[in-house]
């Protein structure tokens, strides 16, 4: 269950996207905002397609998956979530820029959220030309754990 901060913040982003669609000229429905809420509860956990498939389709179990990728491409293209892919499996993110650490070898994803040096280091990235505005930044590595 969410805290009422993070529904707070759903709520939120879920009005900035129906006056984006308004002003885009997309139609508001419910299936729409069902998706677009379903997404952004669970993009820190960086849901796959099929997960999110399998989470809406509780909800409204007659959707098709290409609906469903419509509105992800949709919500992407209008800048509320992000997509990136991990082993040939495309998972869905927040928007907002942060380092993904993908785990070679076990394919899990770690954030890690903007600090001091994460602000600096994108600072500086976006410093060396000028227009460049940092999408994403995903790091592979090892993750194995060592045996005791």
């Amino acid at each position: 269950m969410f805290s009422m901060s993070a529904s707070a913040e759903i709520n939120s982003r879920l009005h900035r996207l129906v006056e984006e669609l308004r002003k885009r000229g997309y139609r508001v429905t419910a299936q729409r905002l069902t998706i677009a809420r379903i997404v952004l509860e669970n993009a820190k956990r960086h849901p796959s397609f099929m997960q999110l498939l399998g989470e809406i389709r509780k909800q409204v179990p007659s959707i098709s998956p290409s609906t469903v990728y419509n509105n992800l491409q949709l919500l992407e293209q209008l800048g509320f979530i992000k997509s990136f892919d991990v082993a040939g499996e495309t998972h869905y993110d927040e928007a907002e820029p942060h380092v993904n650490i993908v785990c070679i070898d076990t394919n899990e994803i770690i954030d890690i959220k903007p600090g001091n040096t994460m602000a600096k280091f994108i600072a500086d990235l976006q410093s060396v030309k000028q227009g460049i505005s940092v999408y994403e930044i995903i790091v592979h590595a090892f993750c194995r754990k060592e045996s005791a």
